[in-house]
């Protein structure tokens, strides 16, 4: 394959893996990673914007409000206020309803998807500026499962992914352009000083007026971003802090920066902060109600009308005890587990270096490191520091370090994905054994890229469509029946051993506002009820269902109660052979519905060790025995989600999770 064939397969491909990006939205992608992805934005702003009902997250409490609003309001929101404005028209041009828990799930992730571009161009042009190949790169980082799951959903840490990537290409590019400059000008300052005629001095004289500063270069636009980033999620501190400082150090050490330039910058940058600081506040402030327009106009303003969001974040993260409720984890969890999880190749191909590079500074071989005036130096630290300062916190989650995807694959991608220019074949061709070697070196260079797809492929379909997969379409099922279902039946809904349902995208009217027609007011009854069992004891779960069937029970037959009621329970399919063992024996009917999947909890992972493959010469103990189609069939019940209809039978009833007859 010449040269312009490889570079059309390369662009192929990237155009692929674009296509790809945005078709696996649309799908959709039924996976759910982590309730924040819905309860940090899509479910907050539904319920904002709609007026519907909602599982107000803790965070957004007006007491102490701990998530800036912004880039949500204007991302996730701006996705809401279209889909609002439009309904009427789809309805009456289109028959469509957009407003609908699909339209919901996607949009966001649409818009997600279009900004996850940002950070392919940020490397890109990362690449671009310092003369380096770039298209394997990008194919890497397009073939990664965190750029087409993470980057595409809702989360903070997707949004700090992208600002990250445009903090390092505008530092990355003032770092290039300062190290240009310096060389121009010590270059013109040598030959000004040697030359040897006024006219020879005269010509560098006029080409030093013609070189343009750098002290201040991008310097808004990197303090706008950073702050942008700690309003969207504090942590961005650990992210921001390497590449401020090399734009601030950047230079300095010459004879043309000084360390009066260097303080400068810094105080420059500290004013840069300023105006987008102030518009955070002032959009968190009004969006929590701290402050009103009518106090504005009444110029009844003070210090307590604001709220700074990240400090209350940073007040609440600093102590333990807050972390315990959400989990604590020993601190070497980011390093061990999690980059490598994300990660994969790339991650242990990164580890090995940084090893690597300690053992060269315990040896003092200083001179074998990458220059700190190098691009090379920004992404190294860019990695290491923001890692080491997350460890600190011991609630640590995978998605935290999505960010360093982008210096990870400037660094190491080349290593995955060579580009076949830089591949030097050294033994002559023309004979058998050259081309056996040639042949053998080219597995060789392919054969990461391969490990590559392959650990990317398993955990985009795992994370992307089995991960909690039936969440979303027992979601859509339940939506649909309520639509269906006359207005006086109210829906009890019980949930076990799953993530939260997005209460939303149910898009039942909020009961907690006066609503009016025709002059008159009037309020609406709640008619939507989750009840989140999460891990609990299925013996105590039996009790809370037959407490609420046996109270709708007796609602039903009272002759003064208008409402109807139904009771729904999903539940793992892992724990339903369980769940129907102690129903028989329970006054409580449990009528299966249907059944949504693939689907795994991994808090109820499936027992696969109950049921094996008959396989000949192989004995087994205490294991079902069964042929490949009934395992096949076997093992996609188990990793589905199941409905149930809950019915009461006033024979027996539970009480303190002791059956009565």
């Amino acid at each position: 394959m010449d040269k312009r064939e490889t570079l059309c397969t390369l662009n192929n491909a990237l155009k692929l893996l674009a296509a790809l990006r945005i078709f696996l939205i649309f799908l959709p992608q039924n996976g759910y990673i982590h309730p924040d992805e819905y309860f940090q934005s899509v479910d907050v702003l539904a319920a904002k914007i709609f007026g519907v009902e909602h599982s107000p997250a803790w965070e957004f409490n007006t007491t102490f409000p701990i998530r800036g609003m912004t880039i949500p309001y204007f991302t996730t929101g701006m996705c809401f206020f279209f889909l609002r404005d439009i309904n009427d028209l789809a309805m009456e041009y289109l028959s469509l309803n957009v407003v609908s828990p699909y339209f919901l799930l996607v949009m966001p992730r649409f818009i997600m998807g279009l900004f996850s571009f940002t950070v392919d161009y940020c490397l890109y042009k990362i690449c671009y500026n310092n003369n380096e190949k770039y298209k394997t790169r990008l194919i890497v980082l397009g073939s990664s499962y965190v750029l087409l799951v993470y980057s595409t959903r809702t989360f903070s840490n997707s949004i700090e992914l992208i600002l990250f990537s445009l903090l390092l290409l505008f530092v990355c590019e003032s770092q290039t352009f300062s190290n240009e400059l310096v060389r121009k000008q010590e270059y013109i300052d040598y030959r000004y000083k040697n030359s040897e005629s006024l006219v020879e001095k005269v010509k560098f004289h006029k080409l030093r007026l013609y070189l343009v500063p750098d002290t201040y270069r991008n310097g808004l636009i990197i303090a706008s971003i950073v702050i942008f980033g700690i309003f969207n999620r504090p942590t961005f501190i650990g992210f921001a802090v390497i590449p401020i400082f090399f734009w601030i150090y950047r230079g300095t050490g010459t004879k043309r920066v000084s360390v009066t330039q260097f303080h400068t910058r810094i105080l420059f940058f500290a004013f840069c902060s300023l105006p987008a600081f102030i518009l955070n506040v002032i959009i968190d402030s009004f969006y929590y109600g701290y402050l009103t327009w009518g106090e504005i106009g009444m110029l009844d303003v003070s210090i307590d009308n604001f709220v700074v969001t990240p400090l209350n974040f940073l007040k609440y993260n600093v102590l333990s005890t807050n972390l315990e409720k959400h989990g604590l984890h020993p601190r070497y969890l980011h390093f061990l587990i999690n980059v490598p999880l994300l990660f994969n190749i790339l991650g242990a191909l990164a580890l090995f270096k940084i090893g690597e590079y300690y053992y060269l500074i315990i040896q003092g071989k200083l001179n074998l490191l990458p220059s700190v005036k190098s691009i090379k130096m920004v992404m190294i630290m860019s990695f290491i520091s923001p890692i080491l300062m997350l460890s600190v916190f011991p609630h640590q989650e995978p998605r935290f370090i999505i960010p360093v995807i982008l210096p990870l694959v400037y660094l190491h991608g080349m290593n995955i994905l060579p580009e076949p220019d830089n591949i030097l074949i050294t033994v002559p061709e023309y004979t058998i054994e050259g081309r056996k070697k040639k042949q053998k070196l080219e597995k060789q260079n392919y054969l990461f890229f391969k490990a590559w797809l392959i650990f990317n492929s398993l955990l985009l379909v795992f994370y992307g469509f089995i991960h909690q997969g039936g969440v979303y379409f027992a979601t859509n099922y339940l939506y649909k029946d309520i639509r269906l279902t006359a207005l006086n039946t109210q829906f009890n809904i019980i949930t076990s051993n799953i993530y939260s349902l997005p209460e939303s995208f149910f898009l039942e009217k909020a009961a907690d506002k006066l609503y009016s027609h025709y002059n008159t007011k009037y309020s609406i009854k709640k008619r939507v009820h989750l009840y989140e069992r999460g891990s609990e004891e299925l013996i105590a779960l039996i009790s809370l269902i037959g407490t609420i069937a046996k109270f709708t029970y007796a609602q039903e037959c009272s002759k003064s109660h208008t409402f109807k009621y139904k009771i729904y329970l999903l539940i793992s399919s892992s724990r339903s052979r369980e769940l129907e063992d102690i129903l028989q024996k329970s006054n409580v009917i449990g009528k299966k519905i249907d059944k949504f999947g693939p689907h795994i909890s991994v808090e109820a992972f499936p027992d696969f060790s109950r049921y094996c493959l008959r396989v000949t010469s192989i004995f087994y103990d205490n294991c079902q025995i069964l042929s490949f189609w009934d395992y096949l069939n076997v093992i996609g019940n188990l990793c589905q989600l199941t409905l149930y209809e809950i019915q009461f039978s006033n024979q027996s009833t539970i009480v303190n999770n002791t059956l009565i007859t």
